[in-house]
């Protein structure tokens, strides 16, 4: 930390220590939405069975899709 005030990235130590607290604030936020999600994943019905052609196939036929798209 000392070593960022030194370069400039903040003006005083204080500044960096709000600026790291800030951010384990935002990562506590995203972890704790990323729970919910996945216990809602959890809780929902199984999946079901994976074709893995079929997911291919759709994958394949997007792509030409988008470069159909990009060359409009």
């Amino acid at each position: 930390m000392a070593a960022q005030v030194k370069q400039g990235a903040y003006r005083s130590p204080q500044a960096a220590i709000v600026a790291a607290v800030s951010k384990e604030k935002r990562r506590a936020e995203q972890r704790s939405l990323l729970d919910v999600q996945l216990q809602k994943g959890l809780e929902s019905e199984p999946a079901g069975e994976l074709n893995i052609e079929d997911v291919i196939r759709r994958g394949r036929v997007r792509l030409a899709a988008r470069k159909r798209k990009a060359r409009a």
